[in-house]
This record gives structure tokens, C-alpha cells and sequence, in this order.
């Protein structure tokens, strides 16, 4: 017999899911009515067990267990729970799982290298920015979404590219202020996919940011980063040196603005690299407030297109509901 309501909250809450979670996933059709009716108390306990990546017949029996427990690859992890690892990588499995079946599959299963991606973008571009590299995400039936919901009380990750199915979704975690720090998060995340890191798992998930991280031991995510490297920068391994040791935020963006699209770079993560050679951070992110387009709301940006670009009619009413509160859309009333 289904869970009570009450009881249904608590052993998720034991199961350590956020009660801001709890309460996205709960669907807007329940109602006190509905808590008399058996059927009812049951389509809830499989409602939620879809929306976050939970066993339904062991839900029903009262006791929540992950059903992508064991199958993701966890990056850049210096201590973990077993418990949060099965959370997230389940949670995000749930979430592609939904969000690939608004996405024709046509070209998902081709996979390109970093120049060919970087030479079909410069053909129509001085440099790869942000819009291409998403529009060629989506454009080989890669979602990209930006995740408003997660089933921990902390975020405990900075994204995530996980697979159903034989086709994958890339899920970012870490809000941002500027494209350039989303770019190549983005760029990384394609790197798993275009490179098979996901054969044999469920997901990849990135804990930390993997630009700002010290470099790493993992293959996987070494190589993911030469990728996302190649495909920003045109090298692998680049250098990038200023010729003077002290500069303000200005006079950084000034010089990556002038000098990024004749080296085919977008100026904002020319500038990040000078970052990460200098480990001159503030005067970094202050060159970014310059920079167009600056400061912007990139959760919404990133999700204003994912909303035009998933066709909502191809998926359940459930999948609709349950994506638009995990992108913080509006919901449809019921």
C-alpha cells in the first residue's frame, strides 16, 4: 500500500531530499480530495518516484531507493556521501530523461571533434561563442538546460551531462553572471559526451568548475578540458601571457576586446585564460562587467532558449510540468 502523504515527505526527507524539492516535484493535481482515494495516493508515490530518479515499486513499499545508484562517474570529488551521489546522479538522470524526449534524436548519436565543431562555427562566426556552441548542442540533440531545482539542500555540483537511453543532456548547476565561465563549462560538458565518456555510465558529474580547478589526475576530465580548450581557443593547451605583470580590469578588457577575435577567442574567455595563467581572479570578473554583453542573467538566458527549443507537445503532460519547475518556468495551470 502507497505512503500516506505525510509519510511519503518523511521518508524522502530521510532519503536526504530537500524539502524545496520535495515541494517542486509535487504535482499541482494533488489535492486533500485526493488523499481519501487509493488510486490517487498511488499515482502520487509514482509521480514523485519519477521526478527524482526513485524505485516506484520500493517507494510503494515505503522506502526510497535511487535507481541510478551506481552508474555515474563523479569528477574532481575530494570527499563524497553515497547518499548525495545517488540523489544527484538519479535526479539528473530523471531530469534527461524528460528533457530528451522534447529533442529529435537527428544527428544525437554522431560524434565530432573539437576542430571540426570549431571550423563549422568560425565559418559563420570571427570566434565560438556562447549562442553556437548551443545551437550546436541542441542542433545534434543535446539539451541544455539550467537546473533551478536540485534534491539537496546544497547544490553540491557544478554540472552535470547525463545519458538515457543512448542519447544525452547537459544540465548546468552553478548559476553565472557572464557567458564566457558558462562557455566553457559548456564546452567541457559536450567534451564528455563527443569523446564516449558516458559508455557505461549514467552520468558525468562535474562537482567542481573545472577551469578554475587545479589540474586534475582523471584522464576523462583532462581530456575533456584539452577539448574545450580546442574548441574555444583552436589549441589544445594554450598559453596565454600579458605583457606586463600589474593590470586593471579595464585595461584587460581593452586588450582582450582588440586582440580576441583577430586570435579567433571570444574576448570574455580570452580573458579567463589570462585568469588562469595570472590567477588574477578580481581583476578577471571586473574586465567581465565590460566585456560585452556583461553582466547577465545567464540561468534565464540559457533556459529563455531551451524553452523555444523543446517541443512540449512531444512530451507528457507530467514531463511538461515537471521540467518547467525544474527550470523555474512558469507552470501551466492544471
Amino acid at each position: 500500500m502507497a505512503l500516506s502523504p505525510g509519510a511519503l515527505r518523511v521518508e524522502l526527507r530521510r532519503a536526504g531530499i530537500a524539502n524545496a524539492a520535495v515541494d517542486a516535484v509535487w504535482p499541482q493535481w494533488w489535492s486533500s480530495e485526493a488523499e481519501s482515494s487509493l488510486s490517487a495516493t498511488a499515482e502520487l508515490t509514482f509521480t514523485i518516484a519519477r521526478r527524482l530518479g526513485l524505485s516506484p515499486q520500493d517507494l510503494l513499499e515505503g522506502e526510497a531507493r535511487f535507481v541510478w545508484r551506481d552508474e555515474a562517474k563523479f569528477k574532481l570529488l575530494a570527499a563524497t556521501v553515497s547518499a548525495e551521489e545517488q540523489a544527484l546522479s538519479s535526479f539528473g538522470c530523471a531530469v534527461a530523461r524528460a528533457a530528451v524526449a522534447g529533442v529529435p534524436a537527428t544527428g544525437s548519436a554522431a560524434s565530432y571533434n573539437a576542430g571540426e565543431i570549431r571550423d563549422a562555427i568560425l565559418r559563420e562566426a570571427p570566434f565560438v561563442h556562447a549562442e553556437a556552441l548551443l545551437a550546436f548542442a541542441w542542433g545534434v540533440g543535446i539539451p541544455v538546460l539550467q537546473l533551478r531545482i536540485f534534491p539537496l539542500a546544497q547544490k553540491r555540483m557544478h554540472a552535470m551531462t547525463a545519458a538515457v537511453g543512448g542519447r544525452s543532456a547537459v544540465l548546468l548547476a552553478r548559476d553565472s553572471s557572464y557567458l564566457a565561465p558558462m562557455t566553457f563549462t559548456l564546452a567541457h560538458e559536450i567534451g564528455h559526451v563527443m569523446l564516449g565518456h558516458l559508455t557505461g555510465a549514467t552520468a558525468v558529474v562535474d562537482v567542481e568548475d573545472p577551469f578554475v580547478s587545479p589540474e586534475s589526475d582523471d584522464a576523462e576530465e583532462a581530456a575533456a578540458d584539452r577539448f574545450a580548450l580546442e574548441l574555444l581557443t583552436g589549441e589544445p593547451r594554450p598559453t596565454v601571457l600579458t605583457n606586463i605583470e600589474s593590470f586593471s580590469a579595464t585595461q584587460l578588457a581593452s586588450a582582450v576586446s582588440e586582440q580576441g577575435p583577430r586570435l579567433g577567442i571570444e574576448p570574455g574567455f580570452l580573458a579567463m585564460c589570462v585568469g588562469h595563467s595570472t590567477k588574477q581572479w578580481e581583476k578577471v570578473y571586473g574586465s567581465l562587467k565590460i566585456i560585452a554583453p556583461g553582466y547577465q542573467d545567464v540561468p534565464g538566458w540559457l533556459n529563455s532558449i531551451a524553452e523555444r527549443q523543446l517541443d512540449w507537445l512531444a512530451m507528457t503532460e507530467d514531463s511538461q510540468d515537471y521540467l518547467r519547475v525544474v527550470m523555474g518556468l512558469p507552470r501551466d495551470d492544471v
